[in-house]
């Protein structure tokens, strides 16, 4: 942590141990992006976005101590992408969302094809656009079906970036739960970005992937094993598969909502 960091943190209005983690999410996030991959340079190549499919299972998970009693591990000995996620639990962010202008969202989602400007000095990742329907909004501001937001890779012109999650992952069918951030509030150059999880079965999917894998502390998870959908390229899946994923009745994270 740099010492701006550290000052923007307690100077919060809230400046306990957790409440100083959700206010450095995002600022901590964008400033290592700045800082790790400035030198990289290169352009980011523009493919044609096809829907990545990957099936759970594969390869060899690290071992997960919340298969025994179906709560959430901590980070000791997590992968770079786990480490970079902080332990705050689901309602404490969804406050602080709710506080920071943010939008919790139920919706599907599609890859437009466009991807955001890219800087190899202060914007080495690779942002996709989203359009997203069906969209039930549960806190904050309401979100129009038909709306963009953009989604984050984690992922640099030379591989994931040190420091951050596992980029983003949703379901095939592109059912996803979010969290829209308005450009007002992260200054992002994209416009609006989205941190999402996947929705399947009536389940939210908690990964490493968008920070989810240990919000649920203290609620009873399950595992999960099945396909999820990716940025082309970013190879989110096999980052987020390292640590597990993890399942919860998407029930829960509702009531957490509100």
């Amino acid at each position: 942590m740099d010492v701006d960091d550290l000052t923007d943190a307690l100077t919060a209005h809230t400046p306990d141990p957790q409440s100083v983690l959700v206010a450095l999410q995002t600022k901590r996030g964008k400033r290592a992006h700045r800082r790790v991959l400035a030198a990289a340079g290169g352009a980011v190549a523009v493919a044609v976005p096809a829907i990545l499919l990957w099936t759970a299972g594969l390869g060899a998970p690290a071992p997960d101590s919340s298969a025994a009693h179906g709560s959430a591990p901590t980070t000791a000995g997590a992968p770079e992408g786990a480490s970079a996620c902080a332990t705050v639990s689901l309602q404490r962010q969804f406050a602080e969302a709710r506080e920071g202008g943010a939008s919790v969202i139920l919706a599907k989602g599609t890859l437009t094809g466009r991807r955001g400007p890219h800087d190899p000095e202060f914007y080495p990742e690779v942002y996709a656009e989203m359009r997203l329907t069906d969209v039930r909004t549960l806190s904050g501001p309401a979100i129009p079906s038909g709306s963009h937001a953009w989604i984050s890779s984690d992922h640099g012109p030379t591989g994931p970036i040190p420091g951050t999650p596992s980029g983003s992952l949703w379901a095939p069918d592109g059912s996803l739960f979010g969290i829209i951030w308005p450009q007002s509030a992260t200054g992002e150059p994209v416009g609006p970005t989205m941190r999402v999880a996947p929705v399947v079965k009536g389940q939210l999917i908690l990964s490493t992937a968008g920070c989810w894998r240990w919000s649920a502390e203290g609620t009873p998870t399950t595992p999960f094993s099945g396909p999820l959908a990716e940025i082309p390229g970013s190879d989110s899946y096999k980052r987020a598969a390292e640590w597990g994923f993890r399942a919860v009745p998407l029930s829960v994270v509702e009531l957490a909502t509100r």
